[in-house]
């Protein structure tokens, strides 16, 4: 064996356990975003109407917060508000009005509130869902050297976060 041959041996090594610690990464961020789809589906189900935006958007920088632990990311909640209201708010009219409508059957007792909730609770997890799976897809980004940490609040971080929003909210439609 030669000197060359043992370097390439410990490269192709260290190349190894990083690309396992990324799937590790990866695999774990997924889970929090499928626990945080679960979860805000379930608030997105309160019977009263409008009382879930806030405990939503809570929810959804929770998840965030939760998914910069696993990359090993310090990001300030309100700098994570901004990008999910940003995200968010690039999914338009449909993810707005699916919103609204399900908010105003609530206010029909009865029937109105458990369709409007029913409604609610599967237009939240897809957001949680779509806002998650996007937000991972940054930070793979991030830590691929695609993007630096410093620009994920910045315009191409955004853009990317809403980017991925888009096609990950066209995905789940399916």
């Amino acid at each position: 064996m030669t000197e060359n041959d043992q370097f390439d041996y410990e490269d192709e090594f260290l190349e190894d356990i990083q690309e396992y610690e990324y799937q590790e990464m990866f695999e774990k961020a997924n889970n929090i975003v499928l626990g945080f789809t679960a979860s805000t589906g379930v608030t997105g189900a309160i019977p009263i109407p409008f009382a879930d935006a806030p405990l939503l958007i809570a929810q959804q920088v929770a998840m965030m917060a939760a998914i910069n632990c696993v990359f090993e990311f310090d990001i300030e909640r309100d700098a994570l508000t901004s990008l999910a209201t940003a995200a968010i708010g690039v999914g338009g009219a449909t993810v707005i009005g699916k919103t609204v409508a399900s908010n105003l059957l609530k206010l029909i007792p009865g029937v109105g509130t458990v369709a409007g909730g029913a409604i609610s609770a599967g237009t939240a997890g897809i957001i949680t869902l779509a806002l998650g799976k996007s937000y991972i897809e940054v930070c793979k980004a991030i830590k691929m050297g695609k993007l630096n940490q410093n620009d994920l609040t910045k315009k191409a971080g955004i853009d990317m976060l809403k980017k991925s929003f888009k096609e990950q909210l066209k995905q789940n439609k399916k």
